[in-house]
């Protein structure tokens, strides 16, 4: 078993959960209410499912791959987690703080879990 891997999918439950639970009233409800065009409101909050959608099934991915280390997988979804990592990373130093968008960190631990799990696969 890899559990590496295993590591990272949760990870990944975590982000997803992050993203839907607290996210929601943190982030999307603030933004819906500052977009008045109902069209625009509903785009965000079809991107903001598509994003939890995503968080989840990476890690399902890498949950479901830990007896058949598939390390193309975990070496995507690490791919895919690093990259959020750097653009939230950016945006919170343009806001004045390394950890004014913290997002950066659980997405960078689902990165390194992930890769890790792609190196210890078979």
């Amino acid at each position: 078993m890899n559990w590496w891997m295993l590591a990272g999918g949760m990870m990944a439950l975590v982000c997803a959960l992050g993203h839907a639970v607290p996210g929601a009233g943190m982030y999307l409800r603030p933004i819906r209410v500052a977009v008045s065009n109902d069209l625009l409101a509903s785009i965000v909050t079809g991107m903001w499912h598509l994003i939890t959608i995503n968080f989840i099934l990476s890690a399902l991915a890498l949950i479901l791959g830990v007896r058949g280390g598939q390390p193309a997988i975990a070496w995507f979804v690490a791919a895919q987690f690093g990259l959020y990592a750097v653009v939230y990373l950016v945006l919170s130093l343009r806001f004045g703080g390394i950890l004014k968008l913290f997002q950066w960190i659980p997405f960078a631990a689902t990165a390194i879990l992930a890769g890790a799990g792609a190196f210890a696969a078979p």
